[in-house]
């Protein structure tokens, strides 16, 4: 395998063709020798975090309006927290960089029901439902056919941009625009 490209960002070429990856970033938290694990951060899921607390029968108070991501399609029951919170950094979690960890623990979800009932939920920090998984050389090999570009990790793609710019951003670091490559063939003939 060459260099992981994990910590670090995945967009899809425009158009990708799958459309569950169609205009999306996939933050990578593994790349090694046994495949890739990663989650998409710019697709909203079709409920907040209120709902999902809801749905897994925590105590309210559930009117949260946190948005809440499809990590991907994998396991789209499971849920993710991806943050710089202390807390997720226990035995069981993915060290991405930094002070940045994911975890799928009950414990990570504890944590965030406890924050919101006490009105002071981290900041730096999304929830995913499901993931993003490539067994091994599958992403090397979508790579080299041009379904994704890798690009560098930056924690302002993952907790400061809005997630509607977060694909153009990601280009932005490495100095293109998706635009550039767009034809007639990939929009359609007039």
């Amino acid at each position: 395998m060459s260099k992981s490209l994990a910590p670090g960002y995945i967009i899809a070429s425009p158009p990708l063709g799958d459309p569950n990856f169609d205009r999306t970033v996939v933050l990578l938290a593994v790349h090694n020798e046994d495949g890739a694990l990663g989650f998409v951060i710019n697709r909203p899921a079709p409920m907040n975090l209120g709902e999902l607390l809801e749905q897994a029968e925590y105590p309210p108070p559930h009117d949260d309006p946190t948005k809440i991501w499809i990590g991907g399609p994998v396991q789209p029951q499971s849920g993710w927290v991806i943050g710089e919170d202390p807390r997720l950094n226990v035995d069981g979690s993915i060290h991405v960089v930094g002070d940045i960890h994911v975890s799928s623990s009950r414990e990570a979800f504890d944590n965030i029901a406890d924050d919101l009932e006490k009105g002071s939920l981290i900041e730096r920090q999304l929830v995913c439902i499901g993931y993003s998984g490539w067994a091994p050389q599958q992403l090397e090999g979508e790579i080299a056919r041009g379904a994704w570009l890798p690009v560098p990790f930056d924690d302002g793609i993952l907790f400061d941009v809005p997630h509607h710019e977060r694909w153009e951003r990601a280009y932005a670091l490495l100095g293109l625009n998706p635009t550039q490559f767009i034809t007639t063939g990939t929009i359609g003939e007039a």
